[in-house]
């Protein structure tokens, strides 16, 4: 119901935020989206039972992991030949644009510092994770990828590591694939965007933006489990749980909901309206080839009309990210009073 979101975002009581806040995480004007009941087989009827809600409360609750001076970059491991990242992105090579996924992360989870580690194929990992052969060809075992990640000494700043692989992935004998595995004690974690690649026939464009989108998505939420953001029951947002767009009839997207939203901003007290202004910066350049990239353009550009008058930085916390030394995602345009919306 509208009064649990609201008591799960933590808008009144002693834990209001300032007004600024409250102003970006009001749902009141229905930009975020409601979840629909669940159909058969979607992972909200599988699950609920083993997912518990999450309010804002909770999450501080659970003591969550926090970037400090010590541990404060989020760094990135594709799993490949080399040679995979310099070719075209899909269709016409293997993966989706590098580029694009680091500079997602980048601006979703500023002002952490994010960095590529060098391509590692798989086989070479040491020790060498067990393999079967799958539909996919090999399937590789997820947690063995992650003993092997772990054994090769993570680097010392890393607040979390995640490695990224197009091949195939399974947790255990008996299961036939998972799309990933997190270890948050040990903040790593492995997943799999082979199954999100496009199949069908369609534009070239259409199917690179779309498998983009996909893997984005992913990205950028396994990420958020390594804050400590369970998935998401209150709202269509990034963090719920999905059994893949091929299963869901309820698409999500690349924003968080104003639960979430203030969990992550609670932990790395960035300010809201320019993560967005620099969010839509990126999306901009994908939308004219998916309406998934559109949708989230048009959501970003609602919440900046709607924050415009926002002085910038008013919804920064800087002691929270005093160990970053990091610039403004944005500066505001000559042009304009110095603001940026979002939200």
């Amino acid at each position: 119901s509208r009064a649990q979101q609201l008591a799960a975002i933590g808008l009144s009581g002693t834990g209001r935020p300032d007004e600024a806040l409250c102003r970006c995480l009001d749902p009141s004007g229905g930009e975020w989206e409601d979840i629909d009941p669940p159909e058969p087989d979607e992972w909200l009827g599988t699950m609920l039972a083993r997912t518990p809600n999450q309010s804002f409360l909770d999450f501080l609750s659970s003591r969550p992991y926090v970037p400090d001076r010590v541990r404060h970059t989020i760094y990135l491991q594709p799993l490949c030949d080399p040679q995979d990242l310099k070719v075209k992105p899909f269709p016409d090579g293997p993966w989706p644009s590098w580029s694009a996924l680091e500079a997602v992360v980048r601006r979703f989870y500023h002002p952490l510092k994010v960095q590529s580690l060098p391509p590692q194929p798989l086989a070479r990992l040491h020790p060498r994770p067990a393999s079967r052969p799958g539909e996919y060809g090999a399937q590789w075992h997820a947690g063995q990828v992650l003993d092997a990640l772990v054994e090769a000494s993570l680097p010392s700043d890393s607040f979390c590591t995640l490695a990224v692989t197009m091949a195939d992935l399974y947790p255990r004998e008996e299961w036939n694939f998972v799309h990933g595995l997190a270890r948050l004690a040990s903040r790593v974690g492995v997943f799999s965007f082979v199954r999100h690649a496009v199949s069908g026939n369609m534009p070239v464009a259409e199917a690179s933006a779309r498998m983009l989108h996909r893997s984005m998505k992913t990205m950028l939420h396994e990420i958020g489990h390594m804050f400590g953001l369970k998935h998401c029951t209150w709202f269509n947002c990034l963090m719920r749980g999905s059994n893949g767009e091929g299963v869901e009839h309820q698409t999500n997207f690349l924003h968080l909901c104003p639960v979430c939203l203030r969990k992550l901003h609670s932990s790395i007290g960035f300010d809201v309206p320019s993560k967005y202004a620099s969010l839509l910066e990126l999306f901009q350049e994908h939308e004219a080839d998916s309406e998934l990239f559109q949708t989230d353009c048009e959501f970003l550009r609602r919440r900046i009309s709607a924050l415009k008058d926002l002085p910038l930085g008013s919804t920064a916390t800087p002691q929270l990210a005093a160990w970053s030394g990091s610039q403004p995602l944005l500066s505001p345009p000559p042009s304009r009073p110095a603001c940026v919306g979002g939200g």
